[in-house]
């Protein structure tokens, strides 16, 4: 996801976990129970929607879920953590595009993923929490975003790279500085105006392919 600035959200409430720096949480005990997880995750995604990542706390999670705030702390120690896992998929469970041997509809296919992903209305609502939350956690970020940034920003090269062999891409084409511009594009057009029409889609992606399109 790219690292866009927004305003900052409100504080969790005095006294929770999430507020302690390097907090982590506990080790061993009983198994997570899924139908828990899935009724707090749910619960997040709702009140997302409902009413933004500012008012989001672990007591209205709590509430929603039907679940004590220890029990979310037990198992997500702080907002951005918790937020980003009912919103988002864990880095091993993300799916990836293929490489289908066509490049510009690779990248059609990544703007659309992206494009529908951005537009759910919790997304919408989590992301310009989420980093302004991260943007001076480093540690946080690198818990939180990087490690499904990482992923999908490798299988990118991979796909830019398989690209070039075939002649479809310029040998001197940026990956990263594509991914960036495929991200930033996608987060402003999204999140931060809110259209997500189809258009788009094909004007972006035919934007970046031609932008490092191989010389004939």
């Amino acid at each position: 996801m790219p690292n866009r600035p927004s305003a900052p959200p409100a504080p969790e409430p005095a006294g929770s976990p999430a507020e302690e720096p390097g907090r982590r949480r506990p080790m061993g005990g009983r198994p997570r129970d899924p139908q828990i997880d899935g009724a707090i995750l749910g619960a997040v995604r709702a009140l997302l929607a409902e009413e933004g990542y500012a008012k989001l706390s672990f007591e209205t999670v709590a509430r929603r879920a039907g679940v004590t705030r220890p029990t979310i702390y037990r198992r997500w120690s702080s907002k951005a953590q918790l937020v980003h896992e009912a919103v988002f998929p864990t880095p091993g469970h993300t799916p990836l595009i293929p490489d289908t041997g066509d490049f510009a509809a690779d990248v059609r296919r990544m703007v659309a993923t992206t494009v529908a992903s951005y537009s759910r209305p919790e997304a919408r609502a989590a992301l310009p929490g989420l980093f302004g939350d991260l943007h001076d956690r480093p540690d946080l970020r690198a818990t939180v975003i990087d490690g499904l940034e990482t992923r999908v920003r490798e299988h990118f090269r991979s796909l830019v790279a398989a690209a070039v062999a075939r002649g479809e891409v310029r040998a001197d084409a940026d990956a990263d500085v594509v991914f960036d511009a495929l991200m930033g594009a996608v987060f402003n057009r999204t999140v931060v105006r809110g259209d997500m029409s189809e258009e788009f889609v094909e004007r972006l992606a035919g934007v970046v392919v031609e932008g490092v399109r191989g010389r004939e």
